[in-house]
């Protein structure tokens, strides 16, 4: 390389919602910031003073509250290059959905409409993002990423500091500077004008760059900032102390946007890497810390898609007269309906809740060494806040979504007495089993039978459920399954329409057992003897004792018109109960299984898996993520995690002998192909299809709870099948956006379609959402091929713009419906 001319010094705070201080408090402060940077900007920016805003929430706050002299001002030093605004709303984790990152690049307009530009994002801590981000980031206009990655916990896909091109499922690319840890800017002494720590540090960081034959680069970027820094103007000391003592080498203020204007320019004559898959992040094992609230989040994601949904055919057909309640109760309907601005406005503050959630700092600083202090509660209370806070308002819209669609116009509406009602909030017909609450007092799964896409079916309540009895083997015309109580779980699963066995028999434990996994007490590993920060790659291991859950009661088999289920208990050290649930059902391929645990907390390393050993030999896994789907290990960047992934919500395993496409609704995270904690493998050693549901860890150090805990039910979803990707990502969307079904009394003037069209919907998924006085329909395409898209309503009264579309491979498409004026 090149000699290093120029150290831009890049002045911002780290964006935590928490860890320095309460979530509550943090997310209000960092407004506050904008206009304290604005006062710094002021005194000091003939000195130099320069600063970028890390993410863009508190900005776009900012420009919710602030004066148009504020707005002004603002948008004048952005323009003289003082500041820069970023476009990453926070910095988000891989539990984002799709539409979560579709949401949060909408909100890039706010700084349009004020004549700020955005150019670069910018993240700090995070050590991965989703695949699909590459390609939503286009579509926002943002073509370079900075991501000032944590190494902790894992490993960068190249030595930090370094640039590379980051290509999406689509072809399209981004440039990427693998910066250093932004925490340097206060461990070097620059954000405190240690200036003489400051020189030492950024020496032996320049000293290791000339060592390298790998930098093609004569500038770099050296970071003053770190969590939640009040800002200062005392970092421009460093400045004028390096500038006096290294003339050959120009230390100047800048922008994240002036830094990577140079350092892009260089890449592009430059030999740097391309590099296409997903950035699997190392640190998502934490989302595996709070198993419960990940799987109310989860829930209210789900609630909240379906409420759009039905909300906005609602908006399109008009109001009849639903069955109104007469108390604001959980159980009952609406006591009044939203108005259009309403709806609008609960909405965006369910996105703002899921948002904040799948924000990256999950507790205090103080989270893992002092977890029973107040302020440990107090912060993981504003934390798990977050997520109930979406759930209930998203439920609360969807369940009046689902009254007034219902009770939709035109067409003279039936009195249902007493009937289940099932809504299809997505274009494809579906065949499903639900799961309704009866009366309040119990609940019953059947299947729902060709429920039309965007449309509504009826249902007579079942009977109570006829008496149950003890076995171990249930069939259907479809399978036959064996369950034996010893060794956990389902020990055979037979496809008989092929023949083929779906267990793998020689597997450690059955389908469904909860696996624990736990540090010998005798283990000599320093992440028992000296640091949990030890669980790390430069310490590989510990080595694991794994202990499958076990019971020798007989299993109860009950049986419906609709299905057959088998259900059996057990045991594991530190898990006293643990329920498990087969469920299969007569007119359909899907095979369920719900696990129920009852966990005490435990503050020794432990892990709790629900394995699932499918009979594939040289598998192959097809991971869903936001907005992509990747082969595990061959379509990943290098050194990302292989040992665990952060999944949105299905995986599609295809082997030797065939293949099953798997879903978990509640729990993100898994390993493939066997167990791999401790491994930090570089290449995924994946010798059969077993995929291991990682409920719930504490191998964590820092922010993360230090407990494991909670009694909660975890629902799986499979079939076999013989995958490919857009298989894998229509199956993960049922998930995400399932049939809602609910007992009803009231009037019903829709049952059928509603009448909107998308074709053709095998090619496409659709979502909607009610906006101004008209709804927006938002196409994807989950091909590589182009897709003209037809979007039509059947009947009068509805105005659709454009009514063809052409969808992009891998794209995203819109079209505006609206009622035409009368």
């Amino acid at each position: 390389m090149g000699a290093i001319k120029r150290v831009f010094l890049v002045g911002h705070t780290h964006h935590d919602v928490g860890y320095t201080n309460s979530p509550r408090i943090i997310d209000r402060m960092h407004e506050s910031i904008v206009r304290q940077v604005l006062d710094l900007s002021d005194a000091h920016a003939a000195e130099g003073f320069r600063w970028t805003f890390e993410v863009a929430r508190p900005v776009l706050r900012f420009l919710e509250h602030a004066s148009p002299e504020e707005v002004e001002r603002l948008r004048a030093r952005v323009a003289d290059g003082t500041l820069a605004v970023t476009a990453g709303y926070l910095n988000n984790t891989q539990l984002a959905s799709q539409p979560e990152l579709d949401t949060a690049y909408d909100r890039l307009a706010a700084f349009a409409a004020a004549g700020i530009p955005v150019r670069t994002e910018q993240h700090g801590d995070v050590n991965g993002l989703s695949w699909g981000a590459v390609p939503a980031m286009r579509r926002a206009g943002i073509e370079r990423l900075v991501m000032a990655l944590n190494p902790d916990h894992g490993r960068p896909p190249f030595a930090q500091p370094s640039g590379f091109w980051w290509e999406g499922p689509d072809g399209e690319r981004i440039f990427v500077w693998l910066s250093t840890h932004y925490g340097f800017g206060e461990e070097w002494g620059i954000v405190d004008a240690d200036v003489e720590l400051a020189e030492t540090r950024i020496l032996e960081f320049l000293d290791g760059l000339a060592r390298r034959d790998d930098y093609p680069y004569d500038s770099v970027i050296v970071h003053a900032g770190n969590d939640n820094r009040w800002p200062t103007a005392l970092y421009l000391e460093v400045l004028r102390h390096w500038n006096e003592r290294h003339p050959d080498i120009l230390m100047e203020t800048a922008t994240i946007d002036k830094a990577l204007d140079a350092l892009e320019a260089q890449a592009r004559d430059a030999e740097i890497p391309t590099v296409r898959g997903e950035w699997s992040d190392w640190w998502s094992h934490g989302h595996g810390s709070t198993a419960r609230e990940v799987a109310v989040y989860r829930e209210a994601r789900s609630l909240a898609l379906t409420a759009q949904a039905t909300l906005a055919l609602t908006a399109l057909r008009g109001d009849g007269s639903p069955a109104l309640a007469t108390v604001l109760g959980y159980r009952r309907g609406p006591v009044r309906l939203r108005s259009g601005v309403e709806i609008e406005r609960d909405l965006t503050a369910v996105d703002d809740e899921l948002l904040l959630f799948n924000e990256h700092t999950w507790g205090s600083w103080e989270t893992y060494s002092k977890p029973h202090s107040a302020f440990s509660h107090s912060h993981w209370n504003a934390k798990a806040g977050f997520a109930y806070g979406a759930y209930d308002w998203a439920r609360d819209l969807a369940v009046e979504g689902l009254f007034r669609l219902v009770a939709s116009p035109p067409g003279s509406a039936a009195e249902a007495a007493r009937a289940i009602v099932v809504v299809n909030p997505t274009e494809s017909a579906r065949t499903e089993p639900v799961t309704v609450e009866i009366d309040g007092a119990r609940s019953v799964t059947l299947l729902a039978r060709d429920v039309p896409a965007f449309g509504v079916a009826v249902l007579p309540v079942p009977e109570p459920v006829p008496a149950s009895g003890p076995g171990r083997t249930i069939r259907t015309d479809r399978y036959e399954a064996v369950v034996d109580p010893a060794r956990g779980g389902v020990v055979s699963l037979v496809d008989l329409a092929t023949g083929r066995e779906l267990v793998d028999r020689g597997a450690d434990s059955g389908l469904g057992a909860v696996v624990l996994e736990q540090v010998p007490a005798d283990s000599g590993h320093p992440m028992v003897t000296h640091s949990p920060k030890d669980f790390h790659p430069d310490f590989p291991g510990p080595d694991f004792v794994r202990v499958a859950s076990a019971g020798s009661g007989e299993p109860v088999v009950t049986e419906t018109d609709d299905a057959v289920e088998i259900r059996w208990t057990g045991s594991a050290p530190t898990v006293p109960s643990v329920v498990g649930t087969l469920r299969l059902y007569r007119d359909s391929d899907l095979i369920d299984l719900d696990v129920d645990l009852v966990k005490p907390e435990v503050f020794a390393p432990e892990s709790i898996f629900v394995a699932f050993p499918f009979a594939l030999s040289e598998p192959r896994f097809l991971l869903e993520t936001a907005g992509a789907v990747y082969e595990a290990d061959r379509e990943q960047l290098p050194d990302t995690s292989k040992d665990w992934y952060s999944i949105q919500s299905a995986v599609g395993v295809r082997g030797n002998e065939g293949g099953v496409l798997w879903g978990s609704l509640d729990a993100p995270l898994v390993q493939v192909g066997g167990f791999h904690t401790g491994q930090w493998a570089r290449e995924l050693d994946a010798p059969a299809g077993h995929i291991n549901s990682w409920l719930m860890n504490n191998l964590h150090f820092t922010n993360f709870q230090a407990r494991q805990d909670g009694t909660w039910h975890y629902r799986y979803r499979f079939r076999p099948a013989a995958p490919e990707p857009a298989d894998v990502q229509r199956f993960g969307r049922d998930l995400l956006v399932p049939l809602q079904a609910r007992q009803y009394a009231g009037p019903v003037a829709l049952e059928g379609s509603a009448g909107l069209r998308v074709e053709p919907a095998e090619a496409l998924l659709a979502e909607l959402r009610p906006q101004g006085d008209g709804v927006r329909i938002r196409l994807r395409n989950v091909s590589g091929e182009p897709v003209e898209a037809t979007v039509a309503w059947d009947g009068d009264g509805v105005e659709i713009e454009p009514g063809t579309v052409s969808v992009p491979p891998y794209g995203l498409a819109e079209v505006r419906a609206g009622r035409t004026a009368t």
